[in-house]
Parts: C-alpha cells; sequence; structure tokens
C-alpha cells in the first residue's frame, strides 16, 4: 500500500508510522522550506529531534509547495498512484488548497482519504486551532483533580493518529470506492475515558480521587510512598493477588477488611502507608513482584527505557550508528515489514526518485524546483 502522508506534528505523523511499521510505503509531503514542524521538536542530538526521528522512521520525503500551479499537478499525479491520503489541516483548509474529499475522489476513485482535526469537520469548533493541551482540557482528562498539572503524554495527539490508522486499515479491508474518514482528536480523547464516564454515568457525579476503586478509595489499588521517596503501584484486585500482599507484608489478618467500612479501609490503607515507608522502592520490587501481588515500582522515563523488560522487546531500536528510536509493541510472525527499518528522511530527500517515478524528467525536475514548485 502507498500512503500520501500530508500531515504535520503527531496525531497525523503517529498514524503513517503505525502504518509503515506494518510494511505501507508512506511518502511524507512537506512544505518546502520548512517541512515538518516536528523536525526542530526539542530537546535535538546533534542537529535533529528524536522526536521527528521516531515518528517520521521508514518514510519518505518530498518537498511540494501546494500553493503553485506545478505544485498542485505534482500532487495530483502522485494521489493517483496512492491508497491512503492523510491530511491533518483545519477543516476547509485542503479545499481552498483543491485537495478536498471531493477532488481527490475524481482523481483517484479508491481512495482511502483521512482527516485529522480538532474537533471534526462539522463540529461548531471546527474552525478553532489547538494542540494536545488543548485536546485534553476539553476531553476532561485534565479535570479529574483541582490542580491539574501539565500532561507528560500528548494523549489526544496518541489516540487519533492509532485510531485513524485503526479506520485507514478497516477501509482498506471493505473498499469498494472511495472513503472519507472523519477521525476528530478531541472525542477520540473522550472515547478512551471508558472507566471515568462510566463513572460519572453511574452516579452523576463527576469521579474524583477516593471516588471509586480505580480512583483509589481501597487500600489494594493505590500508589504506596517508600523510604527513599519513591513509589510501589498496588493492584491487588483480585482476592489471591490481596492475600498474597498482605502475606507478604505481615499483616495476614488485615484480610477481613478487603470489604470492611470506609472507616476500616482507611486503616488498612493506613497500615499499608507504614509498612511500605520501612523499605526502598527496589529492596520492596524485589520482595514482592514475583510473589504474586500484583505490586510494581513506579518508574521513571530513563528507568522504564533502559530495564530489563524493555530490553527484552526491544523497545529501543538502533536503526544506525548514531540514531536509536522507540519501537513499537506488535511483533509478528512473519513480519509484517519484511524490510528493516530506515532513519526519518532529510526534507526532500526523496523528491528525485519519486518524480522519476511520477513521469518527470531530469529537465523537468530542474525546472520545478527552480520555480519553487518542489524541493
Amino acid at each position: 500500500m502507498t500512503v500520501v502522508d500530508a500531515t504535520r506534528l503527531l496525531p497525523g505523523g503517529f498514524c503513517s508510522m503505525l502504518l509503515s511499521d506494518m510494511g505501507a510505503g508512506v511518502i511524507k509531503v512537506e512544505e518546502p522550506g520548512l517541512g515538518d514542524y516536528m523536525r526542530a521538536t526539542p530537546p535535538t542530538k546533534k542537529g535533529k529531534s528524536p522526536v521527528h526521528s521516531t515518528v517520521n522512521r521508514n518514510k519518505m520525503s518530498v518537498g511540494i509547495n501546494l500553493k503553485s500551479p506545478e505544485g498542485k499537478d505534482v500532487m495530483r499525479r502522485l494521489l493517483r498512484k496512492a491508497d491512503v491520503f492523510i491530511e491533518g489541516f483545519r477543516p476547509g483548509a485542503m479545499s481552498r488548497l483543491g485537495f478536498s474529499f471531493g477532488e481527490v475522489k475524481k482523481i483517484n476513485r479508491r481512495i482511502v482519504y483521512c482527516s485529522i482535526s480538532a474537533y471534526g469537520q462539522d463540529s461548531g469548533l471546527s474552525s478553532m486551532p489547538g494542540h494536545d493541551i488543548n485536546f485534553q482540557a476539553m476531553a476532561g482528562t485534565l479535570g479529574y483533580s483541582s490542580g491539574p498539572e501539565v500532561p507528560l503524554l500528548q494523549l489526544g495527539d496518541m489516540t487519533s493518529g492509532m485510531y485513524a490508522a485503526l479506520g485507514i486499515l478497516g477501509a482498506l479491508v471493505e473498499r469498494k470506492g472511495a472513503v472519507h474518514l472523519d477521525v476528530p482528536i478531541v472525542s477520540s480523547l473522550l472515547s478512551w475515558m471508558v472507566i471515568p464516564a462510566s463513572a460519572y454515568l453511574a452516579t452523576g457525579r463527576p469521579p474524583r480521587e477516593g471516588h471509586s476503586l480505580v480512583f483509589g478509595s481501597t487500600p489494594y489499588y493505590r500508589l504506596y510512598k517508600t523510604s527513599d521517596g519513591k513509589h510501589m503501584a498496588v493492584a491487588a484486585i483480585e482476592e489471591g493477588f490481596w492475600v498474597n500482599l498482605l502475606r507478604e507484608l505481615g499483616i495476614p489478618e488485615m484480610d477481613q477488611f478487603r470489604f470492611g467500612t470506609p472507616k476500616e479501609r482507611r486503616e488498612v490503607t493506613s497500615a499499608l502507608t507504614r509498612i511500605f515507608a520501612t523499605r526502598t522502592r527496589d529492596e520492596w520490587a524485589r520482595l514482592l513482584m514475583h510473589k504474586d501481588t500484583c505490586t510494581t515500582p513506579v518508574l521513571t522515563v530513563e528507568e522504564a527505557l533502559t530495564s530489563d523488560w524493555a530490553r527484552s522487546l526491544s523497545m529501543l531500536l538502533d536503526i544506525s550508528d548514531d540514531e536509536t528510536v522507540l519501537n513499537g509493541p506488535i511483533r509478528s510472525e512473519p513480519r509484517m515489514r519484511a524490510k528493516r527499518f530506515t532513519k526519518a528522511p532529510e526534507l526532500g530527500q526523496d523528491t528525485p526518485s519519486i518524480m522519476k517515478s511520477l513521469g518527470y524528467t531530469r529537465q523537468e525536475v530542474a525546472e520545478l524546483i527552480s520555480k519553487g514548485a518542489i524541493q
């Protein structure tokens, strides 16, 4: 499958990264001179952004000026040979450029056309700009506590990218003609709020800390601070795990309060808090992790990336001698992507080979470059 990706930043880039990891040929269409803004996402290493390197692996890059007549013609030729087209502009932008779904469908009657935008194509908020913190704010993921923080994870960007990839695969399986997929970022994220939303629907109250089991109302689903100021995560929901944990902590008699009154549950929580504070996080990890207690250490990003489990699953991938990227989690046998992973391309790196495949001569390519239509 050939995917033409005309998006910038994370949602579309993550979507086409997932498709490229599964073997799709992805052509990244970038604005000449500027390219994808992710190329400059800090922090950088040797002038390159690891964010860009990770999300744009296995892709080709062509610089096309979609505002010039000549650039538009190059894009039309590219779309004739494509199976999938992904765009991530505000609704209306592609129509103004001449590449709406209706126009692209005339060029390619079997195209899967995927639009990723903040609020979808037909919302009253469709024209509003936004970035991930806005999407999380609007989806309710920042509103569960009285003191929201800037999120570590770009959840809106990633969930919409995953939904877009999933929708594209579904459309390709059943494709009988052109298909338009509308993937709103905010509703993509809101749809992941299954447990918080269900808590509200069941009680009529927004979920808060201590609201129910998964919000910390019980001693067996909580974070406990250790003597070194770090934390252990306890999720001993099932009776067997809880009994094992209490036995290892030396307080098996407290099992009788598993479904006790709120006061009794608070007493158990206080007991576990005192016990966990007597040892370091790593000491508790060695004592509890392999005893069927459903208890794990809370790791930092560095610790997770360099952990034995991440190493065993090859979560860090050396694409070249000087470039390491974060790998995806899916493994298959045989591999969906037969070729080895390749580095993210430089802006316009593949323009010559792509233009040749579209039937342009060297002279025509040189003329288009001189006019600023391509790079």
